[in-house]
Parts: structure tokens; C-alpha cells; sequence
């Protein structure tokens, strides 16, 4: 049988990077045989990963790898916070693809599913290249997806509530 290897692509900006974290580390205690590599930027992954020694955060199935942010070696913060978000954009994903030969190369286990931000919209073009299936994370607004699942519920509730209401005038 292939040993699974998940490929996770983090997008260093915001809160995007820790809800996507968290996900990860539920599956991989879950899932104890699957190898995760999580791709990110240097200082994003040192944040997330300080308190856990670069484990995985008592996962030892989870792997931080850094992609190049994209920034100069000489690089000065302008003041402007959007100047380093174009500037990491500008080297994906060819950042992320670096990275991840590294985590082929070091783990000897080729990429079976691939999980990353849904800001990262490239991550369905790199997964299909792969033949391997893509899932998308939208960190940025949990409570639209939770409307999408739970519709039907939410529809059955309001409309309770709506005939209690014509009820009562």
C-alpha cells in the first residue's frame, strides 16, 4: 500500500496560516501514518511553530518547510503592509513548488492530496499536474461554509420561527 503524503500550502499573511494549522494537526492525530509538509514562509512558520520545537505541535507526522517570501536580501519595510504580500505573490508558486520537491525528495513519498489556503487559487493547477485531489481551506470566513452545510437546518428553524411569528399577530 502507498504511504500517504499530504502536501499543505499556507498563505503567511493575516490569520490565514493557524486555522489552516489547526485543521492539519486534527487530521494528522488522527491519521498518525500520513506525512504532512507544511509549506510556508520562514517567519510565519517560526510563529505558528515556536512553542512545538518545529514537531508539529506533538504531531510528529507534521513537517514545517519554508518558502521563500519573496522579499530582497536587503529588503526595508516601507511602511506600506501590502508591499510584502505582492512581493510573496510575485514568487508563487514557484516558491511552493521548490518546497515541495524538498518535502518529496526528503520524505521518499510523492504527493497524494494537497491541501492549502483558497487564497492560493494555483493550488488546484499544481494538484491537477499532480493527478492528485486538491481541498481548498477559505480561513478567512468559516461561518459562509457552515451556512452551505447547514442550510436545510437553517431554512427549517426560520421557517418555525417565521409561522410562530403570523401565529402571534
Amino acid at each position: 500500500m502507498e504511504k500517504k503524503h499530504v502536501l499543505v500550502m499556507a498563505f503567511p499573511f493575516g490569520s490565514h496560516a493557524a486555522p489552516l494549522l489547526d485543521l492539519v494537526r486534527s487530521i494528522a492525530f488522527a491519521a498518525p501514518d500520513v506525512k504532512f509538509s507544511f509549506l510556508n514562509t520562514s517567519a510565519s512558520n517560526k510563529s505558528l511553530f515556536s512553542n512545538d520545537n518545529n514537531d508539529g505541535g506533538g504531531c510528529d507526522n507534521i513537517k514545517p518547510y519554508d518558502v521563500d517570501d519573496g522579499l530582497p536580501v536587503d529588503y526595508v519595510f516601507s511602511g506600506n503592509p501590502q508591499q510584502p504580500v505582492e512581493l510573496f505573490l510575485k514568487a508563487t508558486p514557484g516558491n511552493f513548488r521548490t518546497a515541495m520537491y524538498e518535502a518529496v525528495a526528503e520524505t521518499g513519498r510523492q504527493i497524494s492530496c494537497l491541501i492549502s489556503d483558497a487564497f492560493l487559487w494555483f493550488g488546484a493547477d499544481i494538484a491537477q499536474g499532480m493527478n492528485v485531489p486538491w481541498i481548498p481551506l477559505w480561513t478567512a470566513a468559516p461561518q459562509s461554509l457552515l451556512v452551505h452545510v447547514k442550510t436545510d437546518e437553517i431554512r427549517e428553524k426560520v421557517d418555525r420561527i417565521g409561522k410562530a411569528f403570523w401565529t402571534f399577530n
